[in-house]
């Protein structure tokens, strides 16, 4: 408490009586001296910055006079720095140009440790995909993008970080997703909703791996993913795409269920307008898949909207609302496998109606060089129903608010507090009339001792209410170091605990589908982890190798099981141990090529029962290949995950089959144009129609084809 009275105090207090300056400027091509259009300038060792408008000019007010380091970044282009010296009552004007790069910069990331640092700076193992790779790929969802992610596989829908989660159907994550900074997962199941995200509005997708409660809290217990949209763009702009596949014929004739072949198609369009303090996008998508699968289609409408509001250069608001229509039909597990892509007779015609929006406003201001806050209230709404006998429908509400404050008291300190809230309500068929609600208080503080070291010490409290039950509080500390040996090279090390409180479904669950009954069991405690990773980064102009090894311990893990009459129930029966190492390389040869790969080595161990944790590969590689030539583009993704050597014993009973399962070896192609205005794209997925499961009595996609054309005016 004394720290946010502290904070609070600085808030209130003049920095600086003396009278201010400006830095203006224009960025423009070394090369074609052209203007440069989202160069981000940054005033080091403050928070003050700006980005270059249309036509490569910026304007940074209010900056206390001295001698500062400015440093300006952008894609495609090499990092420039230099020193400038503000004088009082004066605009200093300057004239940059960027030299090209014919290497990949490295990304900013703000996930890790909850501000701006580039990927080497940070102290904990992390992944960052772009868009660039996300609109060549053209996936549809974005559990199709992680599945490209070092360290990362999915289990059909249920993401899997280091080995942290097993599979549950969707109930309970212990990936805490982030959508723009706000809590992504739904009131009642604390699932991950994918297909809610509207993918080509995405800039990048930040992957922090190992416990991350310290900042984030429950559902962080094995990793965070944020995925941050792309800025509303101060000018006019219209752009539409759209896209048209068709799934191959079946390995097996006897797999063919259907007469003709099945297709999927959408498209969307976006519009981005602006005035003189307000930039807005709107976008809408449609999207229909007949499935390969009988039971399996789906129609669906999203729509996004984003503004952004001004009030000052120091002060902005930020609204966001998103929303998603869908009606599916569910396919539960196959008939068996010699009818792999049927469901079971009384499960044909199974069908789900949902409706999710999330829609949040966060406001920023810089009060000084060194202070600014945050503050964001959300709601994020998840209704659905089935056709079932009885008819099973859930409505569940989550809101949030936070507010967090940055402060910089001097060059050797940033320190980082806030406040989190929560709360739960819960109306469904299935879990009964349900709440929950929390409050949390974080604290960090990254001291830097010299120019090669520097370490994070932090730690966040969580009070935790579901329904009825009691309070329960977790204290989750957390301390990370990183040390340059030069320039190119570092090394790394970080240990933080983790926890999740139970879902309010995984609790209070009464229902019977597929032929399974499921009963409550409101007695369950929440999961606790500690997590410990060593690592190292070298960077150099043409390749970056990063290299870890993590050992995870946890406790109380949450594992549905069979109770003694027959029924499945929710118990904390599994105490773990998952040991790792991890490589990943990205090589560019030339400007035009890279390469990339990533190798995940897993032991996870079930201590409770001696064994081999469920649904965990040993094994993970990813390769993938990108070619980047003038206005052409070509790619090919592989991976391999070795088989799962153990599944739960309940689904055999339950599914005819369920032992018939492989190692995943996938090829991916793609190849295209990309013009100014106009962009073409031709993906094969699944290209050499391997048959595999990602979870028993489910085959995995066969293989098809996709063409997409996008155009912005």
């Amino acid at each position: 408490m004394k720290i946010f009275i502290f904070l609070f105090l600085i808030t209130s207090h003049i920095f600086c009586q003396q009278q201010k300056g400006a830095l203006t400027g224009t960025v423009i091509d070394a090369e074609t001296k052209q203007p440069i259009f989202g160069v981000n300038i940054i005033i080091e060792n403050t928070f003050l910055g700006a980005a270059t408008n249309p036509s490569g000019k910026f304007l940074i007010r209010n900056i206390p006079p001295g001698k500062y380091m400015i440093k300006l970044s952008a894609i495609g282009y090499e990092i420039q720095k230099f020193e400038v010296e503000i004088l009082p009552m004066q605009e200093t004007n300057i004239t940059v140009e960027l030299k090209p790069t014919t290497y990949t910069v490295e990304p900013v990331v703000v996930t890790a440790t909850r501000r701006e640092q580039i990927l080497s700076e940070i102290p904990v193992s992390t992944h960052v995909v772009e868009s660039q790779l996300i609109s060549h790929r053209n996936n549809l969802q974005i559990d199709d993008i992680l599945r490209y992610v070092p360290g990362v596989n999915m289990i059909q829908y249920q993401v899997n970080i280091r080995g942290s989660s097993g599979y549950s159907r969707g109930t309970g994550s212990r990936v805490l997703l982030l959508f723009d900074g706000m809590p992504f997962l739904t009131g009642d199941a604390g699932e991950i909703i994918w297909e809610a995200i509207p993918v080509w509005q995405i800039d990048r997708i930040e992957i922090v791996k190992g416990a991350g409660s310290a900042l984030y809290g429950s559902n962080a217990i094995g990793g965070v993913i944020n995925v941050i949209t792309k800025e509303t763009m101060p000018k006019r702009a219209f752009r539409f795409r759209t896209y048209f596949g068709m799934y191959d014929k079946p390995y097996y004739p006897e797999w063919n269920w259907s007469q003709r072949s099945r297709f999927y198609y959408g498209g969307f369009a976006s519009l981005n307008f602006s005035t003189n303090n307000t930039s807005s996008l709107i976008h809408i998508q449609r999207s229909i898949d007949e499935g390969y699968k009988q039971n399996q289609n789906y129609h669906r409408w999203n729509l996004f909207t984003k503004l952004k509001y001004n009030f000052s250069p120091f002060s902005n608001l930020n609204f966001i609302f998103n929303y998603l229509r869908q009606k599916n039909e569910t396919f539960f597990y196959w008939k068996n496998l010699r009818n792999a892509l049927r469901p079971r007779d009384e499960d044909v015609g199974a069908m789900v109606n949902s409706e999710r929006f999330i829609t949040f406003a966060q406001y920023k201001r810089i009060l000084s060089a060194r202070l600014f806050y945050i503050a964001r209230l959300g709601f994020f709404r998840n209704k659905w129903n089935d056709n079932a006998t009885p008819q099973n429908r859930s409505t569940a509400g989550f809101i949030n608010s936070e507010a967090q404050v940055n402060y910089q008291p001097d060059d050797k300190n940033y320190l980082i507090a806030g406040i989190d809230l929560t709360y739960n309500d819960v109306k469904s068929s299935l879990f009964g009339k349900r709440n929950s609600h929390s409050i949390a208080i974080y604290f960090q503080d990254e001291i830097k001792f010299s120019e090669n070291l520097s370490i994070s010490v932090g730690v966040r409290n969580d009070l935790y209410k579901l329904d009825s039950l009691k309070y329960t509080g977790q204290i989750n500390p957390k301390f990370s170091a990183i040390y340059k040996i030069n320039r190119s090279l570092n090394i790394r090390t970080s240990v933080g605990t983790g926890f999740r409180a139970p879902a309010i479904s995984e609790a209070f669950t009464s229902t019977t589908a597929a032929g399974v009954t499921v009963k409550p069991n409101p007695s369950l405690k929440p999961e606790r982890a500690i997590s410990f990773e060593v690592g190292s980064r070298l960077t150099l102009p043409y390749i970056a190798i990063d290299l870890s090894t993590f050992w995870n311990h946890y406790w109380n893990l949450i594992e549905p099981v069979f109770d003694i009459d027959g029924k499945i129930i929710f118990k904390n029966v599994t105490e773990a141990r998952i040991q790792g190492a991890e490589v990943g390389v990205n090589f560019s040869a030339v400007s035009f090529i890279n390469f990339s790969l990533g190798y995940t080595y897993l032991f996870p161990w079930d201590l409770s029962e001696d064994a081999i944790l469920k649904y965990r590969p040993k094994h993970i590689f990813y390769a993938n290949t990108n070619v980047n030539y003038k206005f052409l583009f070509a790619g090919l993704d592989f991976r391999f995950i070795s088989k799962y050597e153990r599944i739960d014993q309940l689904l055999k009973v339950i599914i005819p089959d369920a032992e018939e399962r492989v190692p995943v070896y996938v090829v991916d192609a793609r190849f295209g144009i990309e013009l100014k205005k106009l962009k073409i794209f031709a993906n094969v997925n699944n290209l050499l129609q391997y048959n595999y499961v990602e979870i028993v009595g489910n085959l995995a996609p066969i293989r098809n084809f996709n063409l997409s054309i996008e155009y912005e005016i």
